[in-house]
């Protein structure tokens, strides 16, 4: 008898990176990256984002990285992540611009919480979305 599993692994997400730019220049995927959960595991209403860790250094060698995820509806099935992710947030005191940006959007760091968190910034209006960090990253094949 053959049994043939079918599902998502949590390895890494599938869907094409998006690159992000810093003091005008194009960044490596490799230093940060955005980009939409795969479909075939019902993911793509979930948001990815990557980034070097740590931030401002591009990994060597084996890359360390970080995953922070936006699923306000749940796709991903980790309630931790969708009760953690919030929008119209207030940044922390301590709150700093990492200077990399993508389509209006920046990303913004606290040393506070720079380990469970990253900040998504968007102007005109403003709005400020807190991404929790997924650990470990999460991922569909």
């Amino acid at each position: 008898m053959t049994t043939t599993l079918v599902g998502c692994v949590r390895t890494a997400p599938s869907a094409p990176a998006e690159s992000w730019t810093r003091n005008g220049g194009t960044v490596s995927i490799d230093v940060i990256s955005t980009n939409d959960g795969a479909g075939h595991c019902e993911w793509q209403r979930a948001r990815f984002l990557q980034i070097s860790w740590p931030i401002y250094s591009a990994p060597d060698g084996q890359p360390k990285s970080a995953q922070y995820v936006r699923d306000p509806e749940g796709v991903l099935g980790q309630e931790a992540l969708r009760l953690a992710f919030r929008t119209g947030v207030t940044l922390p005191q301590d709150a700093k611009p990492t200077g990399y940006e993508r389509e209006g959007t920046a990303l913004w760091l606290a040393e506070s919480d720079r380990q469970s968190t990253a900040y998504l910034v968007t102007e005109g209006p403003r709005r400020v979305e807190a991404w929790p960090r997924a650990d470990p990253p999460l991922g569909c094949d």
